[in-house]
């Protein structure tokens, strides 16, 4: 996180694991922001010391596999989920057009989920204006602390949110605490305190920044029934069920997105500064060197281009001799290591190699690594169930904050989210249909089987029901074909004579026309 010089700087937990999580959340959520040069200098100055690092230039940042992975895997929200619920009441609420849809809310999970990716979670925030307006609001891991019941260890029920506020006196911002805790539903708080120095919770500030003390009865986020809950809603990359951050999970690929980036800066300088037979001379030395650097790293040099005169003096007075060595880097073999570096380091994040695009022949390897649709499909799946229940625990919350903000009657339970799959090609849609009638006709799949194959967000359930309905649409045209039929054959001679005259001169009057 990039932070201005007039910002204080964010305090530091006293736990020594919390603090801990907290930068190496930070480094992943730089990488993921495009905010991480200078963790890329850090990593070039300790590889190759400050003298090489400055001989290489400015740091190349193009190349960044742990973001083209995490950003090629989150596929779940590229359309807008499907949003359920058996009670008509919840229509306003959940629809295409509904209240939700408009707070544009899933036009930017694409992006959350990248986030949710990187980080491993992330937090949703709820919250109603004064206007009955529900805003969502994204809350990275770093920037809270949380505690969970025992019962259930990843689900929080205690949250310290680290916020930014304007000091009333107009001195500046101090760094405050929102406090949620409903770890005892019959003594709820919404307190907000600022942050010691120490970095425990300081002194109460409730009346300055919400106007009163939140907690007990007059907590506000609460149940029909009485039952107090957190406007936040907790992802899960992926869900663990004994905890609730994993910070380091992944940790192989933020420490190979470093690396690959070192590699791509020696790439950068062996093209601008090696890839060229190196001259040497014997007996004579450069005239007009100058020295370069800081007093952390100096060296001499002298600026030699095609265009240019390399002016030299003998040392002593024998004859100078001049050659040259054979080209100090060769590009296109250390690209080719790059590639397979990067290539390895997304099979090792989960990507399969067979879903990797292949362009020209080659596999685009580490530096546009670009999923297939079947390999953005199989995104979908690995990551649908962690991302559903926190999307129907998200739902819910909005619709129990609206009905207490502004009176609504919205069920606070019971929704379901489903996700569309990316659509199949014309070629993928007409292989998947070749196979299901040769499975079918085999005998070796049944009719919900195959018509699952065809969207693989379908659950068996409503594959029933969509055969139903086309059993039912086949048997009534099916009645009707048969009812006209034997209206068919039950008519008289004479009508069906009556009706071929009739026919005929209606032909031969188109005819004439």
């Amino acid at each position: 996180m990039i932070y201005s010089q007039q910002m204080p700087v964010p305090p530091v937990p006293k736990d020594p694991y919390e603090a801990q999580r907290w930068e190496h959340t930070r480094l992943r959520r730089r990488l993921s922001e495009g905010t991480w040069e200078q963790d890329l200098i850090y990593r070039l100055e300790v590889q190759l010391g400050t003298v090489k690092r400055q001989a290489w230039g400015l740091p190349d940042m193009s190349l960044n596999i742990a973001r083209n992975i995490w950003r090629e895997s989150s596929a779940l929200y590229v359309n807008q989920p499907d949003v359920r619920h058996a009670d008509e009441a919840a229509d306003e609420l959940i629809s295409g057009s509904g209240i939700i849809a408009r707070t544009g809310l899933w036009s930017t999970m694409q992006r959350f989920q990248e986030r949710t990716r990187a980080c491993n979670e992330y937090w949703q925030r709820v919250h109603v204006d004064a206007d009955g307006r529900v805003v969502y609001r994204p809350i990275p891991p770093d920037m809270t602390l949380a505690w969970a019941s025992q019962d259930r260890p990843d689900y929080p029920v205690t949250v310290w949110e680290l916020r930014l506020r304007k000091l009333p006196d107009g001195r500046g911002e101090a760094w405050t605490y929102d406090v949620l805790d409903v770890m005892d539903p019959a003594a709820p708080v919404y307190r907000v305190h600022m942050v010691a120095s120490s970095g425990e919770l300081g002194e109460d500030v409730s009346a300055l920044y919400l106007g009163r003390d939140y907690s007990g009865d007059a907590y506000p986020y609460r149940r029909a029934d009485g039952t107090p809950i957190l406007p936040y809603v907790l992802y899960h990359s992926q869900r663990t069920g004994d905890r609730l951050f994993d910070p380091y999970e992944g940790r192989e690929l933020v420490e190979a997105a470093l690396n690959i980036a070192v590699h791509q800066c020696h790439l950068s300088h062996v093209i601008k500064d090696s890839s060229w037979p190196q001259r040497w001379v014997v007996g004579a030395e450069p005239v007009g060197m100058s020295v370069e650097g800081t007093v952390r790293g100096q060296r001499f040099e002298i600026v030699t281009d095609s265009s240019t005169v390399l002016a030299l003096r003998a040392t002593d007075e024998t004859q100078p001799q001049v050659g040259q060595w054979q080209p100090g880097g060769n590009p296109a073999e250390l690209e080719q290591v790059i590639g397979a570096l990067a290539t390895r380091a997304a099979q090792d994040a989960g990507l399969s190699p067979s879903d990797v695009q292949r362009m020209g022949g080659t596999a685009r390897s580490g530096y546009a690594i670009a999923l297939s649709n079947e390999g953005r499909r199989e995104m979908q799946r690995r990551y649908a169930s962690s991302y559903r229940d926190s999307d129907e625990r998200l739902v819910m919350t909005t619709a129990i904050l609206l009905n207490r903000a502004v009176g609504s009657n919205y069920p606070e339970s019971g929704y379901s989210v489903s996700y569309r799959a990316i659509p199949l090609s014309g070629q993928e849609m007409e292989a998947r249909r070749r196979h299901a009638l040769e499975m079918l006709d085999a005998g070796l799949l049944s009719r919900v089987e195959a018509i699952r194959l065809f969207d693989d967000s379908m659950s068996e359930q409503d594959a029933v029901a969509v055969l139903a309905e086309i059993d039912m649409l086949n048997g009534r045209r099916e009645q009707m074909e048969a009812e006209e039929t034997t209206e068919h054959e039950a008519m008289e001679p004479a009508q069906l004579e009556a009706q071929e005259e009739a026919a005929e001169r209606a032909a031969g009057e188109q005819d004439e026309d």
